[in-house]
């Protein structure tokens, strides 16, 4: 502590004194008290510190829908993760799954604060810090019916479906796609990469149906049949001869969901990828009517 006084402080204590005199006047010297309680409040008010903004992943997500450019969009990502990635590991993967990656991102308060961790950048470190505690306004509710329960847990199991599709499968794919032969890429030139890729993807609604206790030919996922998809992946294969295994490249949502659900604890409450397919199965079934 400084043995110096502190000039703020005496500042106040001399405007203290000027108003014990200007009491001592009377009402004649109202207007000067007037001006003398304004500068002590002044003063005071320069005691009060300044609270610095401290960096919040979840708030910075939040305010991606402002903007404006796909560019703009993958710097900010880029600088997110670079500041605060090190914190979360499966940055990438839940950046994707909660479809952020893509212009304009989808901006979802619910989804993005119970699947991003609450990262803050605490003395230049990006730390996971527990979630804020608040006041229920109302008193808690009574437990909810077993059937609202179950409601619950087919919404996490279509939950954790969804991002092992978008975020895993659809991945792999492309990845594999890209890691065509150089020498097939260079005699075809373009296009093929993306040929193959069209035709695997629907692999994994092939899988889906079958595991939900249906057929892809059922469920309507695409504008053509499951033989119409068959014929297709053999004429493109029949073509450049790659020894592409259409099957095993894109049935992999199985794997992806259970992978998907080691990703957060949230998501471990999920019921088995069996489970999820039936139910995704049957939900497909009652829009298509």
């Amino acid at each position: 502590m400084s043995c110096s006084e502190n000039t703020l402080l005496k500042g106040v204590k001399d405007k203290q004194k000027e108003m014990n005199t200007l009491l001592a006047g009377g009402k004649d010297n109202l207007s000067a008290m007037g001006t003398k309680v304004a500068a002590m409040k002044a003063d005071l008010a320069s005691f009060v510190p300044t609270i610095p903004a401290v960096p919040s992943l979840q708030g910075d997500l939040l305010k991606l829908g402002d903007i404006t450019t796909a560019g703009g969009l993958a710097s900010k990502l880029a600088e997110l993760k670079a500041s605060m990635g090190s914190a979360v590991p499966n940055f990438d993967s839940l950046i994707s799954g909660l479809g952020l990656d893509s212009f304009p991102p989808s901006i979802n308060s619910a989804d993005i604060c119970s699947t991003m961790p609450n990262v803050e950048t605490i003395d230049g470190v990006a730390t996971v810090v527990p979630s804020e505690s608040k006041i229920p306004e109302e008193e808690p509710t009574k437990p909810e019916p077993k059937e609202e329960v179950k409601k619950d847990l087919e919404e996490l199991n279509k939950k954790v479906l969804t991002i092992a599709y978008r975020a895993n499968v659809i991945q792999q794919v492309k990845k594999a796609a890209s890691e065509l032969d150089p020498d097939v890429r260079r005699k075809y030139k373009t296009g093929v990469k993306q040929r193959y890729f069209d035709l695997t993807w629907p692999e994994a609604f092939v899988e889906l149906s079958e595991a939900g206790g249906s057929t892809f030919d059922d469920n309507k996922y695409l504008d053509y049949t499951l033989a119409d998809l068959r014929k297709m992946q053999s004429e493109l294969e029949a073509e450049y001869s790659l020894g592409w295994d259409f099957k095993a490249k894109g049935q992999v949502l199985a794997a992806a969901y259970d992978t998907t659900k080691q990703l957060l604890p949230t998501y471990a409450d999920a019921e088995s990828f069996s489970v999820a397919a039936t139910q995704s199965v049957a939900r497909r079934k009652k829009k298509l009517g």
